[in-house]
């Protein structure tokens, strides 16, 4: 189901959906919308969580992270030097998609997933996966409901 997923986004890509870097910020949510609303119905997270975590992560998409690495998430991992030249504790992914993948696999691996599956409630989701460690900041959660409010509603 996921290389499904993954040829719709390159069948998207082909016709014309923009997945570029640096555009305006509001724009990121028309983007990556169709990727997110595919990814939630495969695992159950809501789109507007995947979308608002990985805007606020990117920022917007344009951040070093995002540009070099396709990490939207901040997800610290290996950065595969040897491909990018970029030093990092992010982890880097060959696509965006496979960004949005692996932000995934990482929620449905947390405790909490099973309980959460098939809720759409943000702010709770937020408020777990924060308690998960996913950011350092504690006021994250609730950074990241903003944007969910103000951007994705």
């Amino acid at each position: 189901m996921i290389k499904c997923l993954i040829r719709t986004m390159v069948i998207g890509q082909l016709l014309g959906f923009s997945f570029a870097y640096g555009q305006q910020k509001p724009v990121y949510f028309d983007n990556y919308r169709a990727l997110a609303d595919s990814l939630s119905l495969v695992y159950q997270i809501p789109s507007c969580l995947m979308l608002a975590v990985a805007y606020h992560e990117s920022g917007g998409g344009v951040s070093v992270v995002a540009k070099k690495l396709n990490n939207h998430f901040g997800i610290v991992g290996d950065c595969r030097y040897d491909i990018t030249k970029h030093k990092s504790k992010y982890r880097y992914y060959p696509t965006i998609t496979d960004s949005y993948i692996g932000f995934c696999k990482l929620v449905a691996s947390k405790k909490f997933y099973e309980s959460m599956k098939g809720s759409t409630d943000e702010k709770l989701w937020l408020k777990k996966l924060g308690a998960t460690g996913y950011a350092s900041d504690p006021n994250w959660p609730t950074t990241v409901y903003k944007v969910v409010l103000n951007k994705c509603h």
